[in-house]
């Protein structure tokens, strides 16, 4: 027990210091590349010819992209980009029943894989309360 309240003192303390970070700077570049994927899928696995799809993913992709830039230019450690990262995956694995794609089997499966993952990566630093300020 005393260790683990060392190693929690230790955390905060190099939390105040602008230590321990890595793995927020991780968190940037994994949603920023599942956001670049999601926008370039339509032209690389073939369904840019089904318009729903490509513009959701596009959107959705370059929208993810930004709020990841923007989480990793920013210093303050706020959660407004992660709850923001969390909805675009949310809204990526329910649009193709929304939109109507969802008989677009490759297109289908990328949106809801690729939503997935970035709701969860989003949804994990929401939950692991490494964004509130100290």
């Amino acid at each position: 027990m005393i260790i683990a309240h060392t190693k929690k003192n230790c955390m905060v303390n190099n939390r105040k210091n602008g230590q321990g970070q890595g793995g927020e700077k991780t968190m940037y570049w994994v949603t920023g590349i599942l956001g670049l994927a999601f926008a370039l899928a339509p032209f690389v696995l073939g369904y840019s010819n089904n318009a729903a799809a490509l513009w959701t993913s596009i959107l959705i992709g370059a929208a993810t992209i930004v709020v990841s830039w923007i989480e990793g230019a920013q210093a303050d450690r706020e959660q407004w980009e992660y709850w923001t990262a969390a909805v675009l995956g949310v809204i990526a694995v329910v649009a193709p029943f929304i939109f109507g794609f969802g008989a677009e089997v490759v297109a289908t499966w990328t949106s809801v894989i690729l939503g997935g993952l970035i709701a969860l990566f989003a949804g994990s630093k929401l939950t692991s309360g490494q964004w509130r300020k100290t």
